[in-house]
Formats: structure tokens, sequence, C-alpha cells
């Protein structure tokens, strides 16, 4: 989930972003994103239970942005 900040919330959107459970990585952009943060699920369902009861309700998060990986591969 890529996310467009507010101004001066960045330290509290990640204190927010780390007691979801699902969320297993937040990382600080530059560019047109602020943070990116990796989410694991197991089913959309599961995900949209996390945007509807947690995500959605963080102040701070002005816009988000969420793709899914279909497949990966490591070197």
């Amino acid at each position: 989930m890529f996310c467009k900040l507010g101004i001066s919330v960045i330290n509290q959107v990640i204190e927010d972003l780390k007691k979801i459970e699902q969320i297993k990585k937040i990382m600080s952009l530059t560019g047109d994103y602020d943070l990116l943060a990796e989410i694991e699920v197991d089913t959309s369902e599961e995900l949209f239970d996390i945007f509807a009861n947690q995500i959605d309700l963080i102040n701070g998060i002005v816009q988000s942005n969420t793709h899914l990986i279909m497949k990966s591969w490591e070197k």
C-alpha cells in the first residue's frame, strides 16, 4: 500500500500502522508517495477488513494506493 500523508503526521501514522499485525514492513519514500506498507493477508476479504476497520481510520493518511502481488521471484 502506497500512502500520501498530511503535514507533520509521519511518525504517528507509522506508529499506528505498526500496530496492525498484517503489516510486515513500512518504508519511507521519496517521490509521489510518503510511505509504502507491505501487508500480508490470505484473502481479499481480510484485506478489506483491515482497510475498513483499521487503515481507513488512521488520521493523517490522505490517500492510499493498493497493489496485489500476483507472483514474485527472488534471486
